[in-house]
């Protein structure tokens, strides 16, 4: 079933843009970690979140992701994601930051692991080297129930 989803979602989020009438530049994007922001799960919680994905920039502030990934659980987890990045700022040697957020879908939670589950939503910050790669930081806030807020990292590369 996880192969249908992500299947889906990589083609929702390569051919939307196209759809669009819109000339997106894409990005392979590779899941390293979370880091937990509670001391429980920081022992119990899988940090090592490694994962493949794609995104399709449709332009400056919005873009569309999709992939796979193994997530903190331990299960496999399929997204499909709607980024929005209006803050940007210019860094010296040709840097930059894009800030917003993301949401969308993400499967391989059971609700007492996520409680909005399908659904997902992060603070996202994206440092922008001059070549184009990219460090993208997720956050996401502690919530009630024992369920811990982290911080996720990926690096995205041109494709």
């Amino acid at each position: 079933m996880h192969k249908h989803i992500l299947t889906a979602a990589i083609a929702v989020a390569l051919i939307a843009p196209v759809a669009a009438s819109a000339a997106p530049t894409y990005t392979l994007d590779v899941n390293l970690a979370s880091y937990h922001t509670e001391a429980w799960a920081r022992h119990q919680l899988n940090q090592r979140n490694l994962g493949l994905g794609a995104t399709a920039h449709i332009n400056r502030d919005w873009s569309l992701s999709a992939g796979w990934y193994r997530n903190s659980y331990r299960h496999g987890s399929a997204y499909l994601l709607a980024n929005w990045t209006p803050w940007h700022a210019s860094m010296p040697a040709g840097w930059s930051l894009a800030a917003g957020a993301t949401a969308g879908l993400d499967s391989g939670y059971r609700s007492d692991e996520l409680a909005t589950q399908p659904l997902v939503a992060a603070a996202l910050v994206r440092v922008i080297a001059p070549a184009g790669w990219s460090i993208n930081l997720t956050a996401v806030p502690n919530a009630p129930g024992r369920r811990s807020g982290f911080i996720g990292a990926q690096v995205s590369m041109p494709l």
